[in-house]
């Protein structure tokens, strides 16, 4: 995904939802008390809290593709 895109809606306030088909895991990014948050979510699993420097989270952000929020709700 396009950075500058990324930070520019994490500033807005919007949540970033992010796909790797790949890896079969799926991110959701906010962005809370001047920090971007990261969670991750592998196929049919609950979500958990991550570093966003996680080295999943790093790649997923340089070249997963972009979801809903129902999509990544239904992973």
């Amino acid at each position: 995904m396009d950075l500058r895109k990324l930070r520019k809606k994490l500033l807005a306030g919007e949540s970033i939802y992010l796909l790797d088909d790949f890896e079969e895991t799926a991110i959701r990014l906010i962005y809370e008390d001047g920090f971007t948050k990261a969670f991750i979510k592998h196929k049919r699993r609950n979500e958990i809290s991550v570093p966003q420097s996680n080295e999943t989270v790093c790649e997923i952000i340089l070249s997963g593709k972009e979801i809903t929020k129902s999509e990544y709700n239904e992973y």
